[in-house]
């Protein structure tokens, strides 16, 4: 059994956090792990966001979401205008959320895609 977790990286090149979900977590949990990392991150609306859920088994409710496009919003002020948020993923509910997604996240554009070569060619094509 894996342990259940967010596994993070920052590609500089391409100025892209990388979050992965792995494992049966909660979704106010993993969260509090993605908030917890950002924090760490100087200027973290500068970065797009490459989430990658294939290994993730848990459940994320949509409050977790809205709460955490909440904390997003106050952190980011609006500085994350014209970044990407592209989504790793063949969980169909992952694709029915992208409009709560970009509501949650206005600034941003998203994306969901079945690779991860899909979502990198993404965030590089639609790059300025």
């Amino acid at each position: 059994m894996r342990h259940a977790r967010v596994a993070f990286s920052i590609d500089e090149l391409r100025k892209t956090i990388i979050l992965r979900y792995i494992g049966d977590i909660t979704g106010d949990r993993l969260y509090a792990q993605v908030l917890e990392y950002i924090h760490t991150v100087e200027a973290p609306w500068l970065y797009d966001f490459l989430v990658d859920t294939r290994r993730f088994d848990g459940v994320i409710q949509a409050a977790d979401t809205e709460n955490l496009g909440r904390l997003w919003a106050e952190l980011a002020q609006g500085r994350d205008a014209g970044r990407r948020i592209a989504v790793v993923s063949s969980d169909p509910l992952v694709r029915a959320r992208k409009s709560l997604r970009d509501a949650i996240f206005p600034h941003r554009t998203s994306g969901v895609f079945d690779t991860m070569d899909e979502a990198l060619e993404w965030l590089e094509t639609t790059a300025e």
